[in-house]
């Protein structure tokens, strides 16, 4: 447990115990920094030291001038000491936090020395006001759950703070309380004693300037180290959050994002130049195919047309039929008319008998409901006989149950009468009173001790759980780096290092690692850049063909789908934020369609052996993409220089070839047609060597980091499985614990059931012996009216037995009269198959004129249908007619229209096979290549107003960032300017020399601070960094750049732990010095903690400062009834010993 002491003259510390002692009883403590305890003692003087020893002088004073109080020569002031500034940190309590069980510091306003051996607690004054003012644990850099910082054995924590007010905003010191709990893993913050939360706490502090975030305010133990590694460009944005109001921070961030965005419009700029450009210069290769297919196009639309127009020719012969038709059914109609008044005489016999067989079907029908009536009559009768005959049969067997039922009373009522005397014995014998509540207790006990084996076996088993899961993370990760080891030496894994090796970062490697991972939802195909792709038959030539296509080309990824394009590109640019990454989309033209600009006997007249095309392997989309952009094949090669005479042949302006490669040299044919047919030249380059297409070797460097992560993992396997094996043990013992509590629970339960079954048993007696009493009483009940019952179910048997007769009869009767409806049905269906005989007789005489009339019918019918069908064909095809004219007509379609309106439909397909013969002698190219033309028209037309849009953002740019940085810059210098002053005369008091500047850049993420120190006279000014300055030099640079800030910084306060180790002694007194000077001066300053194990002796001592002294062991001096140490009392001690050991006592 430590103990703390304030400014060397009031201390305290609990009495001196053992180790053990103090584990027992670190509950107990109470400790007050300042020494104010429940009980102060008078403070001893000097002077009084001075008697009590009786070895030391007047003249050697107990403690060096410098550690007293008011040293002498000391200078003061009438104001007296400093006040604190608003914000700075008057008070810290602590309680149950980290080491402490209770401690309070009353802090100085000036300088704050916190001073005690390694491991007594020193730092967690540190982290007390980092977690007291709402800050997280993670800038602290130690542990990262705040539970931890809670003292072992405790379940709370307690954080008080109490801040200088602002005059102008308090009345009283402000207290920020924050409560931590080990359980949840949580605090609970208090502002003045009002429940607040963690934003409001910081938002408060804020408003004070403390900024526990900023290194250059806040500099813990552990993030020291992190302070001094901070890049120069970190350093600049933490020096304005400390020195600089909040617009300047804000102003530089709206000026890297500014030049940012600025950045990317100027890439995309040079990007659509560069599209512009190859757009044009394709459109200008493809001027004469387009004319070509224009007129292809123009006999297209011709046969098109002409198929628009069909129907006109159709409706004309339509209409014609449809007027034949009329014709044909108004003859088939009066025929029909003509023929049925001839017939009509037989006709109306045949349909008077019709009326007739009609009539008496519907009598006969009549008497066939009327026989299902009576049927059903019957049947009804029928079921109510059974019903009866059903209830009588269960009247018979309820007097049979009644007499079995008062037979069997009477049997029973002896047992009755056993029951009853064997319960009244039953409860004459009560059990003995038990003591449940101590079963109970001893119950709860035991399920105490089994809640606990449990909380035990779920520790044991989550850690075990964590363990495996850091097992099986290992074994993962030295399977994928396995895996990964054996990918680098196949081809795969070679093609993928080469396509890391020629893209910034890896970009192209991390695109296609996702494209390869989602292949299966791409509508089409998408194909990896032509290095891992294609591969070039003669190596010799692989120079030639890197040079002509470009590594941009050589680098892109082919996608044939256009929604895959936008996909991949939103995805790669946008979410990845991938750069140097290119994607091109397949032409729609296919590969064989690129045709070569000659044929292969002119190519050779040249001295060419080919085309670039022809020296690549690979898929016909990357190839025709190649060529779509680079026209690899209109790009020759040869193995062999060609002649002068050759090359003259190239030059002249009827040459096709426009640009080839040798095995050492590229040349472009150069030509000017403003200045006549003789102005060309040829531009020649030597051929650099291959990059990519090469058998690139693995890379060791790779295979040897993988090798190294594949050790540390197994090493880190091998501990985890022997942690798991132990956690097993733990967890088995346990269980056993657990098991054995659970079995003595149950015996203890199983005797505590037992007995309150028997209390239970016994307290039931009295009511079963009512309720046989109950019984007993019922029955003898029950046998006195069996008789009477017997003759009310015999009277009621009798009731149903007459019903019973009665529907016997009404049953003969419905026979009766079904027996006399069927006959009446019979008769009437006799007479109703007499009618249908004559009608059928009559119809087989009229039949040859019945016949005459149906065919004449159906030849009227189908000549009805016949008008309809053409009238309807005539209809269709003159909407198909309207459509045509209402949609508007081109030229070409009028034209063809005044043609057409005239013609039978046989002219129209003569013409139209006639256009179609002449367009299939046009052959050649391909249609889409019109379209692609047009398309590209408008591209470029796009692109030039884009362009001009882009112009015109970037000047708005420059112009935003003209106007911040005028105001940002101006700031930034003076502020710098005053910071290195500072710095400077820091430097100076020690005899060296320091400045600080601002490196600026293009980029304003790159501006920084730049430090240039000398700390040897014959020296220049270096910058500082870990190559140049040892590690205590630059822990001055470190300590003099925040002093540096001191006049600057709105900061109330600033911490800084253990800046001094790594220090030389020199370095060391001077920089304390110089602390003390600018802490302490009289201008006062920022309130500073600094935090040391160590200090040299005879260190300058300011009356502004306070020195708090911290100490722990199992050795401390025992003032338990005091609470407090005196250090005036050890320090008489120490000078006893020395004066004995030198001889003088």
């Amino acid at each position: 447990m430590a103990r703390i002491h304030e400014s060397l003259s009031a201390s305290f510390t609990p009495a001196s115990r053992s180790r053990s002692e103090v584990d027992d009883e670190e509950e107990e403590e109470e400790v007050s920094v300042d020494g104010q305890t429940p009980r102060p003692r008078k403070r001893a003087r000097p002077s009084d030291v001075d008697e009590a020893s009786g070895s030391e002088s007047p003249e050697r004073p107990l403690l060096p001038d410098n550690y007293r109080r008011s040293p002498r020569g000391a200078s003061t002031t009438a104001d007296g000491p400093h006040p604190h500034q608003p914000g700075s940190i008057v008070r810290v309590a602590l309680t149950d936090f980290v080491t402490y069980t209770r401690a309070e510091f009353n802090l100085g306003p000036n300088l704050n020395m916190i001073i005690g051996p390694n491991g007594t607690g020193k730092s967690t004054l540190v982290c007390a006001i980092c977690l007291g003012l709402g800050w997280e644990t993670r800038h602290l850099g130690r542990a990262k759950d705040i539970a931890e910082f809670v003292k072992h054995g405790s379940k709370h924590a307690t954080i008080e703070i109490e801040l200088a007010a602002d005059p102008a905003r308090q009345r009283k010191n402000p207290v920020i309380t924050t409560r931590i709990s080990k359980e949840s893993n949580k605090a609970e913050y208090l502002l003045d004693g009002k429940k607040s939360n963690k934003k409001q706490v910081i938002d408060f502090a804020r408003t004070l300037s403390i900024q526990v975030d900023n290194l250059c305010q806040f500099l813990p133990q552990d993030r020291v180290v992190e302070f001094a590694a901070l890049s120069p460009v970190a350093l600049l944005a933490q020096t304005q959050r400390a020195a600089a109001p909040r617009e300047m921070t804000d102003m530089h961030e709206e000026l890297k994002e500014l030049r940012k965005e600025q950045k990317e419009k100027q890439r995309s700029q040079e990007t659509l130049v560069a599209d512009l450009k190859n757009l044009e210069n394709r459109q200008r290769l493809q001027q004469g195919d387009y004319q070509a297919l224009q007129d292809r196009k123009e006999l297209t639309e011709r046969v098109a047309a002409l198929e628009k127009f069909r129907p006109f020719p159709q409706y004309t012969v339509a209409k014609e039929a449809h007027n034949e038709s009329r014709a044909r059914k108004k003859d088939a109609e009066r025929k029909h008319r003509d023929l049925e008044k001839k017939m009509a005489p037989n006709l109306n016999a045949v349909k008077a008998k019709e009326t007739y067989l009609a009539s008496v079907t519907k009598v006969a029908q009549a008497k066939d409901r009327l026989v299902t009536r009576s049927v059903q009559h019957a049947e009804k009768v029928l079921k109510n006989f059974e019903a009866k005959d059903t209830a009588l049969s269960a009247i018979t067997k309820e007097l049979e149950a009644g007499s079995d039922g008062v037979k069997k009373i009477k049997q029973g009522i002896p047992k009755m009468q056993q029951t009853i005397t064997g319960l009244r014995n039953a409860i004459k014998n009560k059990p003995a009173e038990i003591d449940f509540s101590a079963i109970n207790e001893e119950i709860r006990e035991k399920t105490r001790q089994s809640r606990e084996a449990d909380e035990k076996i779920n520790a044991a088993k989550e850690q075990g759980r964590i363990l495996s899961e850091q097992e099986a993370q290992r074994t993962y990760v030295i399977d994928q780096q396995t895996q990964a080891k054996e990918s680098l030496q196949s081809q795969a894994g070679q093609q993928m290092s080469k396509l890391r090796a020629n893209s910034k970062r890896g970009a192209a490697a991390t695109a296609w690692e996702w494209i390869e991972n989602n292949l299966d939802q791409f509508k089409g195909k998408v194909f990896a850049p032509p290095i891992m792709t294609c591969t070039v038959k003669n190596p010799k030539l692989a120079g030639a063909v890197e040079s002509l296509v470009g590594a941009g080309e050589l680098m892109a990824f082919t996608i044939t789908d256009p929604d895959d394009f936008d996909r991949i590109q939103t995805h790669l640019y946008t979410k990845m934020k991938l750069v140097d990454v290119f994607l091109r989309q397949a032409p729609i033209v296919a590969l064989a369609d690129y045709r070569r600009p000659c044929s292969d006997q002119q190519l050779r007249q040249y001295g060419l052996d080919g085309w670039i095309v022809d020296l690549l392997d690979g898929p016909e989309e990357v190839l025709a993409m190649l060529c779509d952009n680079r026209m690899i094949h209109q790009n020759a090669y040869t193995l062999s220089d060609v002649t002068n005479a050759q090359a003259d042949a190239l030059r002249q302006r009827d040459s096709p070839i426009t640009s080839y490669a040798t095995a050492t040299q590229t040349h472009r044919v150069l030509r000017r047609k403003e200045y006549g047919d003789q102005a060309t030249s040829i531009r020649t380059e030597f051929l650099r060597a291959a990059r990519m297409f090469t058998d690139a070797p693995v890379d060791r460097r790779h295979e040897d980091e993988l090798n190294a992560k594949i050790r540390d993992a197994e090493h880190d396997l091998e501990e985890l499985r022997g942690a798991i094996t132990a956690n097993a043990a733990e967890l088995r013992e346990h269980k056993r614990i657990k098991s054995a509590l659970e079995d003595e629970k149950k015996q203890i339960q199983e005797d505590k059931n037992r007995k309150q079954a028997e209390q239970s048993t016994w307290a039931g007696l009295q009511p079963k012996l009512d309720e046989a009493e109950q019984k007993l009483e019922t029955a003898a009940t029950q046998t006195r009216t069996h008789r009477e019952s017997q003759r009310e179910i015999t009277a009621r048997g009798d009731t149903i037995a007459f019903q019973k007769g009665e529907l016997i009869l009404d049953y003969a009767n419905s026979i009766d009269a079904v027996r006399t409806v069927h006959v009446q049905l019979f008769e009437a269906e006799i007479i109703r198959i007499e009618a249908q005989s004559d009608l059928e007789q009559l119809k087989l005489r009229n039949q040859a004129d019945i016949d005459a009339l149906e065919e004449c019918r159906q030849e009227y019918e189908a000549m009805t249908a016949a008008a309809a069908a053409t009238l309807a064909e005539g209809r269709r095809l003159g909407e198909l007619c309207a459509a045509v004219n209402g949609d508007g007509l081109t030229e070409l379609e009028d034209e063809v229209f005044a043609q057409v309106r005239e013609w039978m439909p046989d002219t129209l397909e003569t013409e139209i096979q006639s256009v179609q013969a002449r367009l299939e002698m046009n052959t050649g190219g391909h249609m889409g290549i019109i379209k692609e033309y047009e398309d590209r028209v408008k591209a470029i037309d796009r692109a030039r107003g884009k362009f001009g849009d882009l112009e015109t953002t970037l000047a708005t740019f420059e112009e935003s960032i003209e106007r911040v940085k005028s105001v940002w810059e101006p700031r930034l210098d003076a502020l710098i300017a005053q910071i290195s002053e500072a710095f400077a005369e820091n430097f100076a008091q020690i005899n060296c020399a320091g400045e600080v500047g601002v490196f600026k850049d293009e980029d304003f993420a790159l501006w920084a601070v730049q430090i240039r120190v000398k700390f040897r006279e014959s020296e220049p000014l270096s910058l500082l960094d870990s190559h140049r300055q040892s590690g205590g030099e630059r822990a001055v640079s470190t300590i003099f750049y925040l002093m540096a800030l001191q006049t600057l910084a709105r900061a109330p306060f600033r911490v800084v732990d253990e800046i001094n180790q790594g220090m030389d002694p020199r370095n060391e007194r001077l920089v304390h010095s110089r602390m003390v000077s600018i802490a302490c001066g009289q201008e006062g300053g920022s309130q500073y903690f600094l935090i040391t194990p160590k200090l040299l002796a005879g260190l300058e001592y300011h009356r502004d400062m306070k020195v708090h002294c911290i100490a722990s062991g199992e050795f401390m001096p025992d003032s338990r009834g005091e609470g407090k140490v005196d250090f005036g009392v050890l320090a008489r001690r120490a000078l006893e010993v020395r004066a004995r050991a030198e001889g003088r006592v």
